[in-house]
């Protein structure tokens, strides 16, 4: 019963992100035709036809496409909002089917009161966390740079009428912050949801991550598939690609090492992930210790949870100056998403 209830809250989600998916298309579409329109009426306005253009066309060329701006950012306000109303659904279709999957290893057929009660622990704290670094990514980041823009407009009403050239100069600042803003929404929406999952693949996916770490880092990563790869669903992915984020994070922040293989094994009632680093390793007891006593080892713990949370497990192998091996096996099975 719990199951079945379940499934039909995921359907409902997955339901919400076809429509807020749909919707996006829609005024993306929208933009398009806007921005055209305005490059046209712009064209129209060229100072070059100005003798033979009458001034009651250009004014009105004017007048529209100044609405069409207005329009514009409407349509970019809207697109933004439901982007952040699909992130959240994303976040509650990985939440509900993270709990279908705990649901099912533990019998819930029954109630929900049989979860066993760490479990429940585990999956809230592991969500939590992960909300946690999002809120703080988009503080340090978006926040601060929408706040600067809101500053900067207000400068520019002030010094269009007495100061032009500066409050051209401060819209160009304006624009400047505006492209880093959406470049940095568009790494936090890679990182919460890497969308070339559903354009090129899984394998491909983690060749270009690993082959980004490579080129913005002086260390070099072998990457390679062993048995032949079968269909798993996103899920474990996603989860396998937070294993690797963290792992090259790591190996290039702390282990000062030169070189990182990785390797994924397609099994037949398992994914085998092995990646060995020759860097200075570390005492495997004593970052057991830091995570179990103040949660200090926080990416590892976040690790740690999101592969049991999947009946996984993760053995860390490292000695101090004598690299890291870390082997995440994951089961996989005929399941449904």
């Amino acid at each position: 019963m719990v199951v079945d209830y379940l499934n039909k809250t995921k359907e409902s989600f997955l339901r919400q992100r076809t429509e807020i998916s749909e919707k996006i298309a829609s005024l993306e579409n929208e933009l398009k035709e806007n921005i055209q329109f305005v490059q046209m009426l712009e064209e129209a306005n060229d100072s070059h036809y100005e003798a033979f253009t009458p001034r009651e066309v250009n004014s009105f060329n004017r007048t529209k496409i100044s609405e069409l701006l207005e329009e514009r950012e409407n349509i970019y306000q809207e697109i933004s909002r439901l982007q952040n109303e699909l992130n959240e659904t994303d976040g509650r279709i990985y939440e509900i089917k993270s709990v279908i999957k705990v649901a099912k290893e533990n019998n819930a057929n029954t109630a929900m009161d049989d979860f066993d009660s760490n479990m429940k622990l585990t999956l809230l704290e592991t969500v939590e966390k992960e909300r946690q670094r999002i809120a703080s990514e988009l503080h340090d980041s978006t926040i601060q740079n929408l706040t600067s823009l809101v500053h900067k407009s207000e400068l520019c009403t002030k010094l269009l009428d007495v100061d032009p050239i500066r409050c051209r100069l401060e819209l160009f600042a304006i624009n400047k912050t505006i492209r880093d803003i959406v470049e940095d929404t568009r790494r936090l929406i890679y990182d919460v949801r890497p969308m070339s999952f559903d354009d090129i693949g899984f394998e491909v996916t983690l060749d270009r991550i690993l082959d980004k770490f490579r080129t913005q880092n002086n260390i070099r990563f072998n990457f390679q598939i062993q048995g032949n790869p079968y269909e798993i669903n996103h899920l474990i992915q996603i989860t396998l690609i937070r294993v690797i984020q963290e792992v090259c994070n790591n190996t290039v922040r702390h282990s000062e090492a030169s070189k990182l293989d990785v390797t994924l094994s397609y099994e037949e009632k398992q994914l085998v992930l092995t990646m060995i680093d020759d860097g200075k390793g570390f005492d495997v007891k004593v970052a057991d210790e830091e995570y179990g006593n103040d949660n200090a080892q926080f990416g590892l713990s976040i690790m740690r949870e999101r592969v049991y949370l999947l009946s996984g497990k993760i053995d860390i192998q490292s000695k101090t100056g004598k690299g890291c091996t870390t082997i995440v096996t994951i089961p996989v099975g005929k399941e449904e998403d």
